[in-house]
């Protein structure tokens, strides 16, 4: 541990050029090690942090890095529906009316309002830019699609040509349930919370966004569940973050990231953190946040 404040300033200057979206400042070590984890996960470099003793401080970075993570995929690895079937169900955008597909033909698309029949002819790009595919009517509230729009348009200053609502690469949480409901975010961000069975009676999967039935970030208490839900039936995953969990499996998660080429982030909060030689872990000292915040 070195407590040098010209070593801490030379490494907070050293990462002020790492681009983030806008957050208000929690503390200069939330900052920095966020900069510093976005900094491994551009390069698709694995990186642990530790927290000693700073259970606010490791909330609020994995707070951070939800969102980050989440509009690099909304950003950079969405994926157009190749095509739209007979009898899927949607839900227009500029009526908030319910509407079910009821023959394609050349290109063209017959869509019938479900409350009145009310036939309309439209193409694929149309139906891209202002319909979202619902699995059921009832439950979807106008709201939370637009919640979704209004957020990353937000995130990014500016609006998208057509809804993104589907992703071919996706991030994995693996957390125990207090960070799911922690992260109010998630209410804007299609995400899908993977009980442990072992939990209790609720084993369905939670969606955080009803009406999207995609996803861009799964959560899931144990890796075993990523392992045989996700990875096993070819879902393509771009990070695993590790959250304060599963520390005695991250030798084994280290090995399947070469099969399954997968990055890795994790945060803790002990006093003595399990460590792989697989990933470097960059362990905060109380003494040593109190410096950065002090900078």
């Amino acid at each position: 541990m070195i407590l040098n404040k010209t070593y801490y300033q030379s490494l907070w200057d050293k990462f002020q050029n790492v681009q983030t979206l806008s957050f208000d400042s929690f503390n200069n070590s939330v900052d920095l090690s966020v900069k510093m984890i976005l900094e491994h996960y551009r390069k698709n470099k694995s990186l642990h942090i530790n927290f000693q003793n700073s259970k606010e401080s490791i909330f609020e970075v994995v707070r951070r890095l939800f969102i980050e993570l989440s509009n690099d995929i909304y950003l950079n690895h969405y994926d157009l529906p190749s095509e739209f079937k007979i009898g899927e169900r949607l839900k227009r955008i500029k009526d908030k009316k319910y509407y079910i597909i009821s023959s394609i033909s050349n290109g063209k698309y017959t869509i019938n309002k479900i409350d009145n029949n009310t036939e309309i002819t439209t193409d694929y790009e149309k139906l891209l830019k202002g319909y979202v595919k619902v699995e059921a009517e009832a439950g979807v509230r106008d709201s939370t699609i637009k919640n979704y729009i209004k957020f990353f348009e937000g995130l990014n200053h500016e609006k998208s040509d057509f809804l993104k609502l589907n992703f071919e690469l996706k991030n994995v949480f693996i957390t125990k349930k207090p960070l799911w409901e922690f992260l109010n975010e998630r209410k804007k961000v299609p995400s899908i919370y993977l009980p442990n069975p072992n939990e209790g009676n609720e084993v369905h999967p939670i969606r955080s966004i009803q009406a999207i039935s995609n996803c861009i970030n799964y959560f899931t208490p144990k890796y075993d569940i990523c392992y045989q839900q996700l990875l096993q039936k070819g879902e393509k995953i771009k990070t695993i973050v590790i959250f304060d969990t599963e520390a005695d499996k991250l030798n084994q998660i280290m090995i399947d990231q070469q099969r399954f080429k997968f990055n890795v982030l994790v945060l803790s909060n002990s006093n003595s953190p399990i460590k792989s030689q697989l990933i470097p872990c960059w362990n905060w000292y109380k003494e040593e946040l109190e410096i950065i915040d002090a900078i």
